[in-house]
């Protein structure tokens, strides 16, 4: 087990080709490329979103509910093992059946080095808020058709690191980024299924926005390639990477570059004196917008 009490965090996010239907396939490659990633040093790895089944959403409402797994089980229990052999943290989005509730969820689980679970504010689980509805890959998408939206943002602790989690859609609301920063968050995970139109050449740009105006290392992670379920191509534009707090650029890898691993140190020292130099959030007018909270 690598050690994760002091200020600097090797983290890696995994930029995954496109999934099939083929879900045991699917987890293999997850399995290979977290493998990688942790044989490179890393202490944190993050995968997409829905890291091991294709983007569904297009599809109709109850489709593929049989990929759906609960937060505890066999599912779970595959990560927490691989967490623990590894000897580095997981960040694993997954498709949720929530036995108790009925309800499905995009959501995130995470593993300690040891295999057991990332606990936050909220309990072990992440689950995407916002859920979007557009056109775009045409024939469309429909979130609210197929998942019921978290409640809670989420803050957990690898380690001295205090850590956020953001699902892709989730990243467009500028009150999260804010929230995580005043709950302590010393850096932001954002696993997303990205593609469509236009948006490949704002990515990288936004993370590095929010990361500088809150102060707030980002870490994301994208499939890159053409998706194909049903109607839907989901032409996956990759852009993984790891942004350090003042905005700087510190690893990215383009979708042209197919399936791979972005990796890059963080330190929280740095962060720190970012936060000196840049005090964007100390000089906010709370006394006129109030304060973003959990």
């Amino acid at each position: 087990m690598r050690d994760v009490t002091g200020d600097v965090l090797r983290v890696a996010a995994i930029q995954s080709p496109p999934c099939t239907t083929d879900l045991a396939r699917n987890e293999a490659l997850a399995f290979d490329a977290v493998r990688h990633a942790a044989d490179s040093g890393a202490h944190l790895i993050a995968l997409p979103e829905l890291a091991t089944v294709p983007y569904f959403a297009g599809s109709p409402a109850g489709r593929y509910r049989e990929w759906a797994q609960p937060a505890q089980g066999a599912f779970a229990n595959r990560w927490a093992a691989l967490a623990k052999k590894c000897g580095a943290a997981l960040v694993v989005p997954f498709y949720e059946r929530d036995p108790a509730s009925g309800c499905f969820h995009n959501a995130v689980l995470g593993f300690d080095a040891n295999g057991a679970p990332l606990r936050s504010n909220g309990g072990a689980i992440a689950r995407k808020l916002h859920l979007p509805v557009g056109d775009d890959p045409p024939p469309g998408f429909d979130e609210p058709a197929h998942f019921t939206p978290g409640s809670a943002l989420h803050v957990m602790r690898v380690g001295a690191w205090r850590i956020g989690v953001l699902v892709c859609y989730d990243r467009r609301f500028p009150e999260c980024w804010r929230a995580l920063r005043a709950a302590g968050a010393d850096l932001v995970i954002v696993p997303v299924a990205g593609s469509g139109g236009d948006d490949m050449d704002f990515f990288v740009g936004e993370m590095r926005t929010h990361a500088r105006e809150n102060g707030l290392a980002v870490l994301c992670a994208n499939k890159a390639g053409d998706e194909f379920l049903d109607d839907t191509r989901i032409d996956n534009y990759g852009e993984s990477c790891v942004i350090a707090a003042d905005g700087a650029v510190l690893a990215r890898r383009a979708g042209v570059a197919g399936a791979g691993v972005v990796s890059a140190s963080l330190n929280r020292a740095e962060i720190a004196r970012t936060r000196e130099r840049l005090p964007y959030f100390l000089h906010r007018r709370t006394d006129l917008y109030g304060t973003p909270s959990f």
